[in-house]
């Protein structure tokens, strides 16, 4: 019970430190520009031509900075879930489970050795404890910006779809 508790906790500590941080007018590469100056380390977004195989989207971590993976495909509340969903593992600080495929983070880190890259492969994919923390914080975070916009945004069923899609 006090783990689940603590969660929750944790979960509404990171709302609230992300609150103050969600530019007006939305912009999603604001708010990542305004978490990463909050976080003092770098995190870029990138597009990549994800396949129907492959995550939703991803976030990989380096030594020297975060990367947020979209498809490039991607646009609007679909796009903005992504990218909500990959920032609030960063947030919440779970462990960085990268992409598995070898080509892909090549092409993301194109400096960096196939030995280096290789060494990323063996794990992937989140339990669903984990996954369901960063859903739900993401969740809250759309909610609120969709709260706070003059914009309605997508409806509740749009947003059904896409927390299941990222489930």
């Amino acid at each position: 019970m006090v783990k689940r508790v603590s969660r929750r906790r944790d979960l509404a500590d990171a709302l609230h430190a992300l609150l103050p941080l969600i530019p007006t007018p939305w912009s999603a590469e604001e708010f990542i520009h305004q978490v990463s100056r909050s976080r003092q380390r770098p995190i870029h977004l990138q597009t990549y031509p994800l396949s129907t195989g492959d995550p939703t989207g991803f976030w990989l971590s380096t030594p020297a900075a975060d990367y947020i993976i979209v498809p490039d495909s991607a646009s609007g509340a679909r796009r903005d879930a992504i990218i909500g969903h990959e920032l609030a593992h960063i947030v919440l600080e779970h462990d960085p489970q990268p992409t598995t495929q070898l080509h892909g983070l090549s092409t993301l880190a194109p400096h960096s050795s196939p030995d280096l890259v290789a060494r990323f492969l063996p794990r992937h994919g989140y339990q669903a404890g984990i996954e369901q923390e960063a859903e739900t914080l993401a969740t809250r975070l759309i909610a609120y910006i969709e709260t706070r916009s003059h914009d309605p945004g997508p409806s509740a069923t749009e947003h059904d779809r896409l927390t299941d899609r990222l489930r």
